[in-house]
């Protein structure tokens, strides 16, 4: 083999080739379901709608009766008080009763109280759902960031070894000299080596890229990101824009979510206007009382005692109408942020369906560009091989090939992100929509569990009462 032909053959295997990928890859999918059964972000939320849904529970209690056992003992000892005998006396008793209390009517105040607390118990279901596709959005991008990653330190090592191979064949034919179609200069040799340099600081930059994206994806995801599989792109995505317009006003969560709180806060100005109205309470309570020592049981007596209580509310120093004119100034607060979540949605769908469109045609075009600047490089190599070619021709054709890889990498990466933040936007970035086949968490169930819990047979006809008038 002639030492031109050797020379042309090197070059060319500086080249990255694109390998299949390995069957064990993690793909984006199982990424996914990792991120949805571990995250703690995730979890903790889904603990936290739990707890507020309780809100619903603690609610309706105010339409259910109170039972408690009270056990009582005293003993005193002081003087007589009658001016004609003196020493003193001691007594001493012992009384234990059970008592129910059942509110009757409140005016509307426990079902304005209920109607607050379910609202904002599916306020949090949304707000649940909006925690899952921030979530979700970060596992695309932590997968992303290490694919993009890994391309560009290959990139970067494939353009390392084809510079420090000019440099060596530069070097070499400066030194040997040759055909005057074949001499190269001092400055050429100085040209490549710079190159090379600079080669060098953009893999050490590329491998730091790479760790901090891996450190990323270890946080969110929980393992490690050992082979991954480029995405073709996520599922779902809308076929126009105004569908995409369309669905997010009727899924997007923070904006379901603000109007939930909307509904919470008008109900919280009907609960503060029912303070105003009467309160109709039953009360009874059945015991026995007698002498604590010594216990004799003949000794006791029972005792019942029955009360039907009635409260009007005429005068409170001004509180129940200023918290009245609170909750309505935190009803106005919630209408706007109903109004900015609406803007906010919109905004941010047709920003995202742009990016995706933008970046749809990157990747074609970036594609085409690589395959362009592969075919200028190999046949620049070849060309100067022959002495057709300068360094800086090799150099340059190089350059451009490896920016375009890089930007393709890029282009791919920023358009499943959008294709994710799209998704978010329109409400359609959940468990039930990336992962059909996975047992998902079902808040709706934990909602009407804790709405449920506790019931008895009195909170039926009670309820129905007090949601009269209202």
């Amino acid at each position: 083999m002639t030492y031109r032909k050797a020379l042309i053959l090197a070059l060319l295997a500086s080249v990255p080739a694109l390998l299949p990928a390995p069957a064990d890859a993690l793909t984006l999918q199982e990424a996914l379901a990792l991120a949805y059964r571990s995250n703690p972000t995730l979890r903790g939320e889904q603990a936290n709608q739990r707890a507020v849904t309780e809100n619903s529970a603690q609610a309706r209690s105010g339409w259910r009766p109170t039972v408690q056992v009270n056990m009582d003992a005293s003993y005193q000892q002081g003087p007589y008080t009658s001016a004609f005998a003196l020493g003193s006396y001691t007594s001493n008793s012992a009384e234990g009763y059970v008592s129910a209390k059942q509110t009757l009517y409140s005016f509307g105040h426990v079902a304005n109280q209920v109607r607050a607390a379910d609202a904002r118990s599916r306020a949090e279901l949304h707000q649940l759902r909006l925690t899952e596709a921030q979530v979700f959005t970060g596992v695309v991008t932590a997968y992303m960031n290490v694919l993009r990653d890994r391309n560009i330190l290959d990139v970067r090592r494939a353009d390392l070894d084809m510079l420090t191979r000019q440099v060596q064949l530069t070097t070499s034919r400066y030194t040997l000299g040759g055909q005057p179609s074949e001499q190269v200069t001092r400055t050429d040799v100085e040209q490549a080596e710079t190159r090379r340099r600079s080669a060098e600081v953009a893999v050490t930059q590329a491998q730091a890229m790479l760790a901090a994206s891996v450190a990323q994806f270890r946080a969110v995801i929980g393992t490690e990101p050992d082979t991954l599989t480029m995405p073709e792109g996520l599922p779902g995505l809308p076929a126009t824009l105004d569908q995409a317009l369309k669905t997010a006003l009727a899924l997007n969560p923070q904006l379901i979510q603000m109007q939930e709180t909307k509904k919470a806060t008008a109900a919280d100005i009907d609960t503060a206007r029912s303070q105003w109205g009467p309160q109709i309470q039953v009360q009874g309570t059945f015991g026995t009382i007698g002498p604590a020592s010594p216990f004799h049981g003949d000794q006791y007596g029972e005792q019942v005692t029955g009360l039907v209580q009635l409260v009007q509310p005429i005068y409170n120093g001004d509180l129940y109408n200023s918290q009245i004119r609170q909750a309505r100034n935190k009803d106005e607060q919630a209408r706007e942020s109903v109004e900015l979540a609406r803007r906010t949605a919109l905004q941010d769908v047709a920003t995202n369906w742009h990016a995706v469109e933008n970046g749809l045609q990157a990747i074609r075009a970036g594609t085409a560009e690589v395959r362009s600047g592969e075919t200028s490089l190999k046949g620049y190599q070849i060309e100067y091989g022959y002495g057709l070619r300068s360094t800086t021709d090799v150099l340059y054709a190089d350059q451009n090939l490896r920016s375009a890889q890089v930007e393709l990498a890029g282009s791919r990466h920023d358009t499943i992100v959008a294709e994710a933040t799209l998704l978010a936007s329109m409400g359609r970035l959940q468990a039930e929509d990336l992962l059909p086949n996975l047992p998902h968490y079902d808040a709706a169930a934990k909602l009407q569990r804790a709405r449920t819990r506790g019931w008895e047979p009195l909170q039926a006809p009670i309820s129905a009462i007090d949601k009269a008038g209202w």
